[in-house]
């Protein structure tokens, strides 16, 4: 299906980049409800990434895949001399939506675009459309980069791969966001998103009949213990001017109510701003689970696994997309924004290339898009597409100059 304008019947010499962009947005609406409506999980974008592919070749713009169904695509300018990477996420996730009143919503049961990937994509082959547009007045090369699986931590190992011989200037993403007024803007610089680790305990005691429990070693007062004493590590060993997390979101031990199990099994979340914070906090999770089990006889195994590192907006890029915004919308749409303790791995990118992920508002109560993230009502004021579309655009343009 095709959903996109024939960009080359348009006369564009004295069209301003947000004029180019606006006259795009209804078609980056109509792209981003063909995705919300058809919604795939991590690793598995393959609809998705064949629509994406066939908007490119209708657009001729050439493009490589980046592992399954990951897509960076190429459009050049005057110079192949210095380039700018844009992303833009596409995966879903795991959720039954909750918004029977659009004609649009999910029609895949358990699935949902409830973070805002299916608006992104749409910004980005709306920023595509625009940079045919006005690629005379380019003097630099874009990648445009499509990535899987951002939601279980993927997608990025091959994109980075595909960009690395590359000139990349600077790696820039946008994310929509529900706590944020529509139409405003959020660049600042310094820790944007928190790093997130998972961990994963195993307990292991002695089981035994629940009326002689001196018999046993019950692994369910070790875990008990283990989240009581893990629960003070924030307040009196992290310095209270950081923003830190450490959650428990799983304990799951036995099955029968007279019977003391021989093992439990927890899970949970750290989530940091600071890299001495996650650095410490993971060797302190060691430290107080072991103890505890040691003391109470029993042994536990403790897994940590990286998710999403830090995102850091580094503060020479930042800058430049606050002028960009200023130029193409004037300084009334900035607004300050706190960082978040949520994870985004988009922070891959800036660990290999300087830039920045902005923020771009989406709530509007008027329209419904007053839900958080990941929530099963979640939705977005979609009249801020076009915005995100005119930003990939000027940033990328800033960069060139």
């Amino acid at each position: 299906m095709n959903v996109m304008t024939n960009v080359n019947t348009m006369n564009t010499t004295n069209t301003s980049i947000p004029e180019l962009a606006a006259s795009f947005q209804d078609d980056m609406v109509q792209m981003r409800r063909s995705l919300h409506a058809a919604p795939e999980l991590s690793f598995q974008e393959r609809t998705t990434s064949e629509l994406v592919r066939a908007e490119l070749d209708k657009l001729g713009i050439p493009y490589e895949l980046a592992g399954d169904y990951g897509v960076v695509a190429t459009i050049e300018g005057n110079s192949t001399g210095q380039m700018v990477a844009l992303r833009a996420d596409m995966d879903a996730l795991p959720i039954h939506e909750k918004n029977d009143h659009l004609s649009y919503r999910s029609a895949t049961p358990g699935v949902m675009h409830a973070c805002g990937h299916d608006g992104h994509v749409a910004m980005l082959l709306g920023a595509a459309k625009v940079f045919l547009q006005c690629r005379e007045r380019m003097n630099g090369t874009v990648k445009l980069c499509f990535q899987q699986a951002e939601e279980k931590g993927g997608g990025t190992a091959e994109i980075l791969k595909l960009l690395a011989p590359h000139p990349v200037k600077s790696a820039f993403a946008i994310h929509l966001w529900s706590e944020i007024e529509s139409g405003k803007f959020s660049v600042q610089a310094g820790p944007r998103m928190a790093a997130g680790d998972n961990f994963e305990i195993v307990v292991h005691g002695v089981g035994c009949h629940g009326a002689n429990p001196h018999r046993g070693v019950d692994p369910i007062v070790v875990a008990a213990s283990i989240v009581t004493n893990v629960s003070h590590l924030i307040s009196r060993e992290i310095d209270p001017s950081h923003a830190t997390a450490l959650t428990f979101g799983k304990l799951h031990s036995g099955e029968a109510a007279n019977v003391i199990p021989d093992k439990a099994v927890l899970a949970g979340t750290i989530r940091t701003t600071v890299r001495e914070d996650q650095l410490h906090l993971q060797a302190a999770l060691r430290r107080i689970v072991h103890n505890t089990a040691e003391a109470h006889r029993a042994t536990a195994e403790v897994t940590i696994k990286r998710g999403g590192p830090m995102l850091f907006n580094e503060a020479a890029s930042s800058q430049l997309a606050e002028e960009t915004v200023k130029e193409l919308y004037g300084a009334e749409r900035l607004v300050a924004f706190a960082p978040l303790m949520v994870s985004e791995n988009f922070g891959d990118f800036l660990e290999v290339y300087p830039g920045l992920m902005a923020f771009i508002g989406v709530r509007n109560e008027s329209c419904g898009a007053c839900f958080p993230h990941h929530h099963p009502q979640f939705n977005i004021d979609e009249s801020a597409l076009h915005l995100g579309a005119a930003l990939h655009v000027g940033y990328a343009f800033s960069c060139f100059r």
